[in-house]
């Protein structure tokens, strides 16, 4: 697959935010369209989530529209088919054995850190790496916004080491790396600091300096630790894109803070969300109607741009004619190091 605006030879292999926890309740489905497929998204009342094909396997129903959980099944009520907690076909209204074959497709999913994630390989391949669970216990719940964005999951993940636009799009000033770029496998790292206006305990405005640690898996995955020392203030965003089809996506921004921070820091961690989620939005124009370069003449001052794309290429098993490539997983590493706490 080989978009018009984007030249990667398939959709990025990794773990997606198909949904935040909190969307998913006990005996929900959620339609959702992504990979250029129709997917749904199903919490069982036993509280343990499953991803699955849409499309009932016995004539085409949508169960985004007419499915529905029963207990740790899924019931299409188009003909009364009932799919089991493994996709197959367990019990149909007709008396006899359901129809050999007749099974829901189903994605690995995990459920951690709030995020509903699920595997996306485009040669077919299970899981081979993993996202770390983080402590939910004294965080809050996430505060989140999505963005519908004419872009690819590579572009929108590159502005995380794109330091050159810090200054130009969002304002930051006094910008400097403080932990240069770091990969190995699927995690790449880096840590810098700037000058940006945060709203102070009085709500009025002040330039102070903010720290950024940035942790990429993948190019669905990026979690942002951030800390404004000065106001005594932490939180973590999660940035979350995941492709609709080879040219758009969904992106996820979503926020949680300590509940320890005192209600300056609470109310101003909220604040927070808007700000950042304006930030994504300066930055839309951009994602919009730029063009991919292949060979971008970067200067000293863009961050580390050139080590960011030898580290994707990884994640694209396929070539553009859909032939697997021999080792798609074995990227040049930038410098080795362990996965972080």
């Amino acid at each position: 697959m080989v978009g018009h605006r984007f030249p990667f030879p398939c959709l990025p292999t990794g773990w997606y935010a198909i949904a935040l926890s909190q969307e998913l309740k006990p005996g929900q489905i959620l339609s959702r369209h992504y990979f250029e497929r129709d997917l749904i998204a199903y919490r069982l009342e036993s509280g343990e989530v499953r991803v699955a094909d849409a499309f009932c396997p016995h004539m085409g129903a949508n169960l985004g529209r007419v499915g529905c959980v029963e207990g740790d099944r899924v019931r299409c009520r188009f003909h009364g088919f009932v799919y089991g907690q493994d996709g197959q076909c367990v019990e149909t209204p007709y008396g006899g054995p359901p129809p050999r074959g007749a099974r829901l497709g189903h994605w690995p999913v995990e459920e951690k850190s709030g995020l509903v994630l699920v595997w996306f390989d485009a040669a077919g391949r299970p899981p081979f790496w993993d996202v770390p669970a983080l402590e939910l216990e004294g965080w809050t719940n996430l505060r989140f916004r999505r963005f519908t964005i004419p872009t690819h999951p590579q572009e929108t993940t590159e502005n995380s080491v794109d330091f050159g636009h810090f200054t130009q799009i969002h304002g930051f000033t006094d910008g400097q790396i403080t932990e240069a770029v770091k990969s190995e496998g699927e995690l790449l790292t880096t840590s810098y600091r700037a000058m940006r206006g945060i709203p102070t305990p009085n709500l009025s405005w002040m330039q102070l300096p903010v720290d950024y640690d940035v942790i990429v898996r993948g190019l669905g995955y990026s979690q942002v630790n951030v800390r404004i020392d000065p106001l005594r203030i932490r939180f973590r965003t999660f940035v979350l894109p995941i492709p609709i089809d080879d040219e758009n996506l969904d992106l996820t921004l979503a926020i949680s803070s300590p509940f320890d921070l005192g209600p300056h820091a609470r109310l101003i961690s909220r604040i927070m969300v808007g700000i950042i989620g304006r930030e994504i939005e300066q930055d839309l124009d951009v994602w919009t109607y730029k063009t991919y370069l292949h060979a971008p003449k970067l200067a000293k001052g863009d961050g580390p741009v050139g080590d960011y794309r030898r580290y994707v290429k990884q994640f694209y098993p396929l070539d553009a004619d859909g032939n697997e490539v021999s080792d798609p997983q074995s990227p040049r590493p930038i410098q080795k190091q362990a996965s972080p706490a």
